[in-house]
């Protein structure tokens, strides 16, 4: 008796906006404009968005709870006086990925990548955003200390391979 194959669910073909930048440049604006119900109406209802800062992992499911996670956020923005720049990288089968740059009241180098993914319908299923709040060249004095307290096995590691590579950071 001959069995029958498994099928195979091939999921809907993602609609991306049909200008990848524009879609960048009102995501910035939104930011900026700390207009949280503009950033909720992109997401899917059951949508996922994971937001990592400097290492902190924050996880929100469902266009109402990442609603409720952007205005905290961009209140958090507002009163740092945080905003952002945002340019398109790469857009193509149904992502978009895009850079940020901005400072802490105008004090800190603040920089980070966001990767959009989207629905059937032009909505965001799914949404990943790295933030990093304080960059500096990895000569800096703070940098190496910042590196070497939190993971000192590594940081030793890296600077002895380096040196022992003959690489120096520009």
């Amino acid at each position: 008796m001959a069995t029958r194959p498994t099928p195979v669910r091939v999921p809907p073909r993602a609609t991306m906006p049909a200008d990848p930048a524009a879609f960048v440049a009102a995501a910035e604006q939104i930011t900026n404009d700390r207009d949280a119900a503009a950033v909720a109406a992109v997401f899917a209802p059951d949508a996922d968005s994971v937001i990592i800062t400097d290492g902190a992992e924050e996880r929100f499911h469902g266009r109402e709870h990442i609603h409720r996670a952007w205005q905290a956020l961009l209140a958090a923005l507002e009163r740092r006086r945080l905003y952002v720049s945002k340019a398109l990288v790469t857009a193509g089968d149904g992502v978009i990925v895009n850079t940020w740059r901005g400072s802490l009241n105008g004090r800190t180098d603040a920089r980070g990548i966001e990767v959009w993914h989207f629905d059937a319908d032009g909505l965001v299923r799914e949404h990943q955003l790295y933030n990093y709040l304080s960059v500096r060249p990895s000569t800096s004095l703070l940098a190496r200390l910042k590196l070497g307290l939190a993971y000192p096995r590594t940081g030793l590691t890296l600077l002895r391979e380096q040196r022992r590579a003959g690489v120096r950071p520009l």
